[in-house]
């Protein structure tokens, strides 16, 4: 008896996701998926977020973002915030060079 209670509940929940996301599924067979250089529509909120990301924004945030993981590292004593406060602020300053040259190599 419990079994049968479990595989109904298990089917309802396979239904209603199904359901949710057969849409999406549909469109995307539909349309085609792929990262592709398309969308000129998104150019300059791209142009935008990588200016400000490769910028003094950008790179105040990663300074920020390290010299907060050192100071509470050095205050609790511990060595993990400070680590991830470094690798923070190194991401911060190379991530989105990283990221850009990943998304625009012609190799993927």
């Amino acid at each position: 008896m419990a079994t049968e209670g479990h595989s109904r509940g298990f089917l309802t929940v396979f239904l209603v996701l199904l359901l949710a996301f057969l849409p999406e599924i549909a469109l995307a067979a539909s349309v085609g998926v792929g990262g592709g250089t398309g969308g000129t529509e998104f150019k300059a909120f791209y142009n935008f977020i990588y200016a400000a990301a490769t910028g003094y924004l950008g790179r105040s945030i990663a300074i920020v973002g390290g010299l907060i993981g050192l100071g509470i590292g050095a205050g609790t004593g511990k060595a993990l915030p400070a680590v991830i406060g470094v690798f923070l602020a190194i991401f911060g300053v190379l991530g989105p060079t990283i990221v850009n040259a990943l998304f625009t190599s012609s190799i993927i």
